[in-house]
């Protein structure tokens, strides 16, 4: 039972980025898609979608549709027409992706590099904003968990399997408890916590890096704010209290070493009882694997510093992960948007967008 918090897929940044995927996989999901149509912010309000509204009714066609033939909206303001036949554009780039059968982790973070949604949210000024780009991070690390797991089990791993399953979580998630009665895990957040005691208390990731978090390790006044918070965890025990870590950990699809929580050295050694000492030394307790720089959830900070997009002519000769060896048949577009067709063979004929596909030129 979760006290106090919104369950992970009801968030709204999870919301967003799954409608976007949903429209990837069916661009004739009008909810999803006008869930979207203006987030991040684009100038096409409640007017202009009403515009739009009116010409699907009166040519009987869905709102997609109509969104692609936005010029024949009646009273639409140009701003708008232009922002959604951008928006259009944007889709049907993204597309290409779903269709050479990129894995599902890889369209998400294209989506929320090539929206602004990441941007929008580094550059704001709302403290909560961070946790949203770690939510979006836990949910890229979701769908590389998928792929690992559908590899293992020599099954498919395309967007329209994890969406599937994502529907499947989301749904277990909203299933009630039923009564109030025992056998219940309460989960809760050390602030919902004040004031409670439990018979047994269990404190997770007690790591520097999780708690205390990362951004207060080089602020002393945040760092004492997370060594109160880990006050308030320690004493709700009545009669058991349990501590662990985790020597490595999956964090944002990378594996992650952490030292053990500086909280930790401050209890007194008597009042410890470890239960898996062979593993951890008394003269050294603390001692862990250095930890690796904290990785960044930011796509176009990790392809700016790796290989440029691939430069292309019709005739040359490639070979792509999934597809194997290809000849170039046409180019278009540049930068981020560098598409390719390339014919596969027995396969046939493939758009590629380039920033994102496995290919290598021969």
């Amino acid at each position: 039972r979760v006290v106090g918090g919104v369950r992970f897929y009801e968030r709204k940044e999870i919301r967003d980025a799954l409608a976007y995927l949903r429209i990837l996989a069916n661009p004739q999901d009008e909810v999803s898609l006008r869930r979207i149509l203006n987030v991040p912010k684009r100038g096409i309000g409640d007017k202009a979608q009403e515009a739009v509204e009116t010409l699907s009714r009166r040519e009987r066609i869905t709102f997609w549709e109509a969104l692609r033939r936005c010029d024949e909206a009646p009273g639409l303001a140009t701003r708008a027409r232009t922002q959604m036949q951008a928006f259009v554009e944007l889709l049907d780039v993204l597309q290409i992706l779903v269709e050479s059968q990129t894995p599902p982790a890889e369209i998400l973070e294209a989506v929320l590099d090539q929206t602004g949604y990441l941007s929008e949210l580094r550059t704001s000024l709302d403290p909560q904003d961070e946790t949203r780009i770690e939510n979006l991070a836990e949910l890229e690390a979701v769908a590389r968990e998928f792929e690992e797991t559908a590899a293992s089990n020599d099954e498919p791993a395309t967007l329209f399997e994890f969406l599937e399953r994502v529907s499947l979580v989301a749904d277990a998630d909203s299933i009630p408890n039923g009564d109030d009665g025992g056998g219940v895990v309460t989960l809760m957040t050390l602030h919902t916590a004040k004031g409670l005691e439990f018979p047994v208390v269990f404190l997770t990731a007690m790591e520097d890096g999780v708690f205390p978090h990362i951004r207060s390790l080089d602020d002393p006044a945040e760092l004492q704010e997370e060594r109160r918070l880990a006050y308030v965890g320690l004493t709700r025990a009545r009669q058991r209290l349990y501590l662990s870590r985790a020597v490595s950990r999956s964090t944002w699809g990378a594996p992650n070493y952490n030292l053990a929580s500086r909280f930790l050295e401050e209890i007194p050694t008597e009042l410890l009882d470890w239960r898996r000492e062979a593993e951890v030394a008394h003269s050294d307790r603390w001692k862990a694997v250095p930890p690796r720089t904290p990785s960044v959830f930011a796509p176009a900070a990790r392809r700016s510093s790796g290989q440029p997009v691939l430069d292309l002519a019709p005739g040359d000769r490639v070979t792509h992960d999934s597809f194997g060896l290809g000849t170039v048949v046409a180019v278009s577009g540049e930068g981020d948007r560098a598409q390719a067709t390339v014919d596969f063979g027995s396969t046939g004929e493939k758009r590629l967008l380039l920033r994102y596909a496995p290919v290598q030129k021969l």
